[in-house]
C-alpha cells in the first residue's frame, strides 16, 4: 500500500513540476516578446505594462498547454523507465 502511495506521490510530483515549468517557460517568452514589440513598434513605450502584459498573455497560453503536455511527458518518462525496468531483468 505505502509502495503504491510513494509511486503515485512521484508521478504527481513530477507532472506538477512539468506544469509549473511549462508556466514559467511561457511567461518568459511572454514578457521578452512584448517587451521588443514595444521596442520595435511603440514610440514612448511603457515597459512595465508591456512586461506585465507579456506576462500575463505567456502564463495564460503557457498554462492552456501545461497539463496536457506535462502528461504526455510523464508517459513518455514512464515508457523510458518500464522499457529499463524490462531490459535490466532479461540480461
Amino acid at each position: 500500500m505505502f509502495t503504491v502511495l510513494k509511486i503515485a506521490l512521484r508521478w504527481i510530483m513530477d507532472w506538477l513540476y512539468f506544469v509549473s515549468l511549462i508556466c514559467f517557460a511561457g511567461a518568459t517568452v511572454g514578457v521578452v516578446t512584448h517587451f521588443l514589440f514595444a521596442v520595435c513598434f511603440v514610440d514612448s513605450p511603457d515597459f512595465g505594462y508591456y512586461a506585465s502584459l507579456g506576462f500575463l498573455h505567456g502564463l495564460k497560453y503557457g498554462s492552456v498547454w501545461a497539463g496536457g503536455v506535462a502528461i504526455v511527458l510523464c508517459v513518455i518518462r514512464a515508457h523510458n523507465e518500464y522499457i529499463q525496468n524490462k531490459t535490466r531483468r532479461a540480461s
